[in-house]
This record gives C-alpha cells, sequence and structure tokens, in this order.
C-alpha cells in the first residue's frame, strides 16, 4: 500500500502542475458497440467492442469472465484466478490474444492454470474481431481474434481526469483498489495507472475452496506527444501476482514487465491515410510454489513488432495493409519441466479491404501470410525420449477470408462469410516430453507435425434499427488437420534407469495419463443469437427484454466421437432498464448439460444461473461525480460445473455472491 499511495501523490502533483492547462473534450466511453460481421464498416474495426461502464459490470477475476456473457464464448476457467476465452469451441493458440494490437508474450496458451499477463483492473477496452479484419493479427480466426487496451499510450490530447475505484466482493472476499490519472500539457499528454487486489479462497456451495486465494498488483505509465499530424508514444508497465490453482499448497508467483512504443503518421503520401506502428517488448516469468518452494519455472522473452499502412480510398476501394514480426524464448526448467527450450520467429504480411458493390452490397476480404520457425534447444531429459537432440521446424501458413454483406433494407442486413485458415504448431505441440501438471496428464508432443488447416462458412441475419434487433448465425468450421491432445495409454515407467525417475505408468506409483498431440479431422457446428426489445424509451424511463443463447458442437469426423472439453451451449433471457436514475439488469441463463463426451471425460449436468447489477450515478459538486455499482451473482447457489474447464469435477464455479463498487471520477 505504501508504493500505491506514492503513485497516487505523483499523480496528484502531476494533475496539478497542468492546471492551467485548457482541456480537450471529454470523448463518450464506447459501452458496447456491435456483435456481428456484417455490422463491420471499415476495414481494421472489430465486431465487438467492450468498454465504459458495461465492461465495469464484468468481473474483475481473469479476462475469460469478462467476456463469458457474449454469445458463442466461454472460459477455460481453472478456478477464480485464471481462465482464457474460449469462442466456437477454439482455445489456446487457435484464438489469439493481442494487448495493444501485438502479443501478450505470457505463458497462458501453455497451460490451462496460467493466467493471461493483463488484469481485467488495467483493461480500459476489450476487442473482438471476426472475419477479414481478424486476418490482421492472426492466421487462426475461426473462432475470431481478442485484443485487449490498456489505453497507456495516448492517441490524442486528454482532459484532466483522476479517477478512484474500488470494488468488494462476497464470494471471493474480492478487495480491490484501482486508480487512473490523465492529462496534457501542451502537446504531451500522458496515463498513469495502477491497482491492487486481493481474493481469499473461493466460496462454492458445497463450501469454501482451499488454495484459491490471490494478491495483485500492478501498474502503469505513459505519455505521448500528440499534434495535427500524428502520434508517437513509449509506456511502461509491471506486474505481480501470486494466485492458487487448487492443487494443494500450490501457487503461481507471475512478474511481467512490458515496454510499449507506439506511434502514428497521418496522411504521409497520398496514397495514404496513416501508417501505424506498434512495438512491445516483455519479460515474463512465473514460477510455481510448493509448500512455499519455487519449483518449475517458466520463462517468455521477446517482442512483437508491427506496421499499418491505411489506404487512401480509391473508388469503392478501401483497406489496410501491414507487415508484422516477433522473436520470443520460452523455457521451462525444474523438476516437472516438460519442455526443452525454443525460440520462436513469426513473420507476416496481411491485409484487409473492403469494396462497396452497389449502395446495398460490399465485399469484405482479407489475406495474411506467414514464416514461423520454432526451434528447439538439445534437452537433457530423460522421459518418452532420451536426452533430444536440437530441432528446428518451419511453416508458411496462408489464410484468406470473404464476407459478402448484403443489406435487405434499412434495418436488415445479411453476411455470407467464407474463411480459409493456416495454423503452425506451436512449441509445445512440437517437442513437449514430460508430466504436465496443469492437465493432469503426460503430454507427448509430435515432431513431425504439419500445419493446422480448416474452413469456416457463416451466414448471419442481423436487424440492427427499430424496437427490435438482434442478430442470429450458424457457422460450420472444418479441418482437415486439427492438432488435438489424445489419449494414448499412459506414461513411462523411468524407474528402471540409472538415476531412478517417476514411473507414469499404469499401476505406477506416479501414474499418469498419456496425451499426445495428433492431427485428426475435426468438425465444429454451431449457432448464436440475441434479441432485443425495446419495450420503452424516454429521457426517464427505459425498458428491454432480451434473449440470448448459443450452441457448438465438435467432434472427431472420422470416429464421430467428440472433441475434449466443449461448453455445449446456453440460452437466457434478461429485464434491463433504466428508471429513477438506476440502470438495473436481472438475467437468467440455462446451460445445457454436456453429454457428447470425449474419451476419459465425465458428463456436465446443465444448471441456471440468476443474477442482477444495478448502477447509478451521482453528482458530488461541479467537478466530481460518483457512480455506484452492485452485482449479485449466483442468486440461488446453485451447484454448477464448467464442461470447458480441466478442473471441473473437482471445482465447481462460485456460489451466492454480492460485489460492491463505487468509482470516483475528479
Amino acid at each position: 500500500m505504501p508504493a500505491l499511495r506514492t503513485a497516487f501523490f505523483l499523480a496528484a502533483t502531476s494533475l496539478t502542475a497542468f492546471a492551467q492547462d485548457s482541456a480537450p473534450q471529454k470523448m463518450k466511453p464506447v459501452v458496447v458497440k456491435g456483435a456481428t460481421i456484417g455490422g463491420v464498416t471499415a476495414p481494421a474495426a472489430p465486431a465487438l467492442q467492450l468498454s465504459g461502464t458495461a465492461l465495469e459490470a464484468q468481473s474483475v477475476s481473469a479476462l475469460g469472465e469478462v467476456l463469458a456473457d457474449i454469445p458463442g464464448v466461454a472460459t477455460s476457467y481453472f478456478g477464480p484466478n485464471a481462465g482464457r476465452p474460449i469462442i466456437r469451441g477454439l482455445d489456446g493458440d487457435r484464438l489469439k490474444i493481442a494487448q495493444n494490437g501485438t502479443g501478450t508474450l505470457d505463458a497462458s496458451s501453455a497451460s490451462p492454470d496460467h493466467a493471461v499477463g493483463i488484469d481485467p483492473l488495467a483493461i480500459r477496452e476489450v476487442q473482438v474481431f471476426r472475419g477479414p479484419a481478424a486476418l490482421l493479427y492472426s492466421s487462426s480466426i475461426l473462432g475470431g481474434v481478442v485484443n485487449v487496451v490498456d489505453n497507456r499510450i495516448p492517441v490524442e490530447r486528454l482532459p484532466r481526469t483522476f479517477v478512484l475505484a474500488g470494488r468488494a466482493g462476497s464470494a471471493d472476499a474480492l478487495r480491490s483498489l484501482a486508480f487512473l490519472a490523465e492529462g496534457s500539457a501542451g502537446h504531451f499528454a500522458f496515463h498513469l495507472d495502477g491497482f491492487t487486489k486481493t481474493t481469499e479462497n473461493l466460496s462454492t456451495p458445497l463450501g469454501r475452496i482451499a488454495d484459491t486465494a490471490s494478491e495483485s498488483r500492478g501498474a502503469g505509465f505513459g505519455v505521448s506527444r500528440v499534434g495535427p499530424s500524428g502520434y508517437l508514444g513509449l509506456s511502461f508497465a509491471g506486474l505481480n501476482s501470486t494466485y492458487g490453482v487448487t492443487e494443494p499448497g500450490i501457487a503461481i508467483g507471475l512478474r511481467q514487465r512490458r515496454w510499449d512504443l507506439a506511434g502514428q503518421a497521418n496522411a504521409p503520401a497520398a496514397a495514404l491515410k496513416s501508417v501505424s506502428y506498434k512495438l512491445g517488448v516483455s519479460d515474463y516469468q512465473h514460477a510455481e510454489f510448493a509448500g512455499g518452494i519455487a519449483g518449475s519455472q517458466f520463462t517468455n522473452q521477446g517482442w512483437d513488432a508491427r506496421v499499418d499502412f491505411e489506404l487512401t480510398k480509391v473508388g469503392s476501394l478501401e483497406g489496410v495493409v501491414g507487415v508484422q514480426s516477433g522473436r520470443f524464448d520460452f523455457a521451462v526448467t525444474g523438476d516437472e519441466a516438460f519442455l526443452p527450450t525454443t525460440r520462436n520467429a513469426n513473420d507476416a504480411v496481411f491485409g484487409s479491404f473492403i469494396h462497396s458493390l452497389a449502395t446495398d452490397s460490399r465485399l469484405r476480404f482479407g489475406f495474411r501470410l506467414e514464416s514461423a520457425k520454432v526451434s528447439a534447444a538439445a534437452w537433457t531429459h530423460e522421459g518418452l525420449a532420451s536426452n533430444p537432440a536440437a530441432a528446428a521446424a518451419a511453416f508458411t501458413p496462408a489464410s484468406f477470408a470473404l464476407a459478402w454483406v448484403k443489406d435487405l433494407d434499412a434495418q436488415w442486413a445479411t453476411t455470407l462469410s467464407l474463411t480459409r485458415t493456416e495454423r503452425a504448431p506451436n512449441f509445445q505441440e512440437l517437442f513437449a516430453d514430460g508430466p504436465h501438471v496443469g492437465t493432469e496428464s503426460y503430454e507427448v508432443g509430435d515432431r513431425t507435425l504439419g500445419k493446422e488447416q480448416g474452413w469456416g462458412m457463416e451466414l448471419e441475419l442481423a436487424k440492427t434499427r427499430g424496437a427490435v434487433s438482434g442478430s442470429v448465425s450458424v457457422y460450420y468450421n472444418r479441418f482437415a488437420s486439427f492438432i488435438s491432445l489424445q489419449e494414448n495409454g499412459f506414461g513411462p515407467d523411468l524407474s528402471g534407469l540409472p538415476i531412478p525417475g517417476p514411473d507414469f505408468a499404469l499401476g505406477g506409483a506416479d501414474e499418469l495419463a498419456r496425451h499426445d498431440f495428433t492431427s485428426i479431422p475435426a468438425d465444429f457446428f454451431g449457432a448464436e443469437a440475441r434479441l432485443n426489445i425495446r419495450l420503452q424509451e424516454s429521457d426517464a424511463a427505459k425498458l428491454a427484454l432480451e434473449f440470448f443463447g448459443d450452441t457448438v458442437r465438435a467432434s472427431n469426423r472420422d470416429t464421430s466421437a467428440a472433441l475434449p472439453r466443449i461448453s455445449p451451449g446456453r440460452f437466457g433471457a434478461a429485464l434491463h432498464g433504466l428508471q429513477s436514475g438506476w440502470t438495473w439488469r436481472v438475467d437468467a441463463t440455462y446451460h445445457l448439460a454436456q453429454n457428447h463426451l470425449a474419451v476419459g471425460e465425465t458428463p456436465t449436468a446443465g444448471y441456471t444461473l440468476v443474477g442482477a447489477a444495478f448502477a447509478r450515478d451521482f453528482g458530488l459538486g461541479s467537478a466530481t461525480t460518483a457512480r455506484f455499482s452492485l452485482r449479485l451473482t449466483n442468486l440461488f447457489d446453485v451447484e454448477a460445473r464448467n464442461a470447458a474447464s480441466f478442473i471441473k469435477d473437482a471445482l465447481p464455479l462460485p456460489g451466492r455472491g454480492v460485489e460492491a463498487g463505487l468509482k470516483l471520477s475528479f
């Protein structure tokens, strides 16, 4: 807390120094914008943006929880502290998570018990890209791309702002305090933020779950020079987090330091509207502590850079093209190291375009061509292989997307999308050989794996205007080669070696199921829908009824066997409105049972979760406002389990909870 008080003092001092500057006009925050591919009207625009009060109303436990209420999105939920988004059944490296447009450079895709390297309290906006625009960031886009924005590098002159926000919750004894300070002096704009957050062991309908507490602290600072010709900025951020992962006596201690450089030049040439560039440099590490003693350690050190060229519109064609390049070194050390040290390189060229065919139709299309290389160092290791030699693998993924949008009238539009994607296998899929605690399996990579290849088709119908609005979409994703962890007996018996090791074989003292990364043909079928009916709307009162739902089914096309950890779907309804200055929402969601099971999986019962949220803004003087919020979750204390979680049988979802928040803006 002393460090936090010091940061508050520095922020206040900075604001005082800039008090003589004329403040630019405040921008209104985006709440929720868009949700459909057809609604995208710019080549680089996301299909969905979540920020402002809508973002503040979400959970602050993990990124997966922030997005979990969006149709088609689930979370990998490894307890309250670790959870990545899963979109349309696709997770891991198939779902790129970017930070300010560049890679997060953490270890979250390597294991479900690893947290994403940005805390929700530091996020100012979440963007979900789908269709051709997603190719600006990744070659694997059948699920989409998630980009989290922290606004630490200002892109324009900022009004003088100081925000203090606190939250307290009951289910996990959440206590959080965060601040934000922004302002401008001449051509310079600055941003300063920080937070501290603690939780205790999680309360569920079955009681409190040990080893799920957490403590996190983070801060960031950025400054930019802003002018009519563009901006140039630099930021630094740090995150320290210690959290339990439900395993007895096990905790993860995470540390990340990150530098970002970003800038933009407006209209540098007749053919260009702008040129923007970004560079992220990260030093990430975490240790897995057993009984307070550091064991296995994961490190990821690298950088990711990109340059985007926004083209001047020529006739009815506009677009963005660019290049991206990144390098990172990933290593796991300790008794449970299951990977060699690897050096990873990726270079790409990409483009996203919109071509207006007529006043009521347009064509969106994009491409991404990559060169990916993974180099593994020689490994002193005993497993299925003894002391594997150095090795390398190189790939050239190529992905393309096409979306035809047709406006049926002023209110209705339909979109037909076709996508071809390729993804290079990652270091884990190629070189794993050892016990992986997070998945409770002996993981085995395949150095001969080829590219993951798939085709996708989606049909969407959306109504964007009028008292009734919403969208419905159906999709089919077909993989010729889908890289999946497949059960293959049990791990090796290493007890007979000159230096005896564990016995992972059936009946052994350390018995552990073996799972191999294998390429299989796979099919994903699904649908998503959202309907909003406006019942009343005036300046003083609003009332609307909302219906939503999604479903997905994933199978091995050769055997019809289910793919593991697929959240089957849900449907629900919500009533929300504005009355006497209060915004409110009451919702109920039924999550379908999962009985389409992979080998070794157990059924997941269906369940219904009921929640409510309330918020109100108050004026505390001419220059100060306050916002009080109250969030109620799992009101009936239902025992519920997430079918997409590796530990669903051991850990139910949180029980009944109340979370209150207060935000002061000066």
